[in-house]
């Protein structure tokens, strides 16, 4: 894990805001964009989409097998026993494109990460860990999908940044249990935390999605 992220990028080509967008264990940076039209966000809203790509790294759970992963899973438990290093530098990379973005001319109050399972144990990291971080650039709000916190954070001051949790009350992969245990972090961090579920598995769906671009829409208009 030395090389950076690359990312895909849609959306507006002159953009006002950004979404940061990370997919799950064996996925690909093209895995939600066919989910963005159902978040039904007005074109106004200038937003650009990046969603980065996980290296190619073998993952011991799943037999040694090289897939794209944010870090190594090496027990379910079913807390997750994992490669501190990897994660991090996943976090520290995430941190790297947001203040790319900054850089560029959006502010951080338009930034907006999001993350699907393993994706969103990236984005709950470098957001409640972020004092570990360098170049820290933190976005308005954090949308946590299907996950968890794979790694306990030991912050004392609270987070100019609000949480958004969703997940489904039947998931088989991440138990519902361990999703609510780190909304329950991040209501206790953040400076505000939302707890969504509903009745699917480790997924997405429709209503979910919508209800994600009802609130990109309102952090947006702050």
């Amino acid at each position: 894990m030395q090389d950076s992220l690359k990312s895909l990028t849609i959306g507006s080509s002159k953009p006002d805001a950004c979404i940061i967008w990370l997919h799950g264990l064996g996925a690909g940076a093209d895995d939600f964009i066919p989910a963005v039209p159902y978040l039904r966000l007005a074109e106004t809203l200038n937003i650009k989409f990046l969603f980065p790509q996980a290296p190619t790294i073998p993952v011991t759970i799943n037999g040694g097998w090289e897939m794209p992963a944010w870090y190594d899973i090496l027990k379910m438990l079913p807390e997750r026993e994992i490669v501190p290093a990897h994660l991090q530098y996943s976090a520290q990379e995430l941190h790297r494109l947001t203040h790319e973005q900054i850089t560029l001319g959006i502010p951080a109050d338009k930034i907006i990460w999001i993350g699907f399972s393993q994706g969103g144990a990236v984005v709950l990291e470098a957001a409640l860990n972020s004092q570990r971080y360098s170049n820290c650039s933190l976005p308005s709000a954090v949308m946590a999908l299907s996950t968890y916190q794979a790694l306990p954070s030991d912050a004392v001051n609270k987070l100019s940044v609000d949480f958004w949790h969703g997940h489904g009350l039947y998931d088989d992969v991440v138990p519902f249990a361990m999703g609510k245990k780190a909304y329950e972090k991040s209501a206790d961090q953040g400076r505000k935390s939302t707890w969504n579920s509903y009745p699917m598995g480790h997924e997405v769906c429709v209503k979910q999605l919508e209800e994600m671009g009802g609130y990109i829409a309102n952090c947006l208009a702050r």
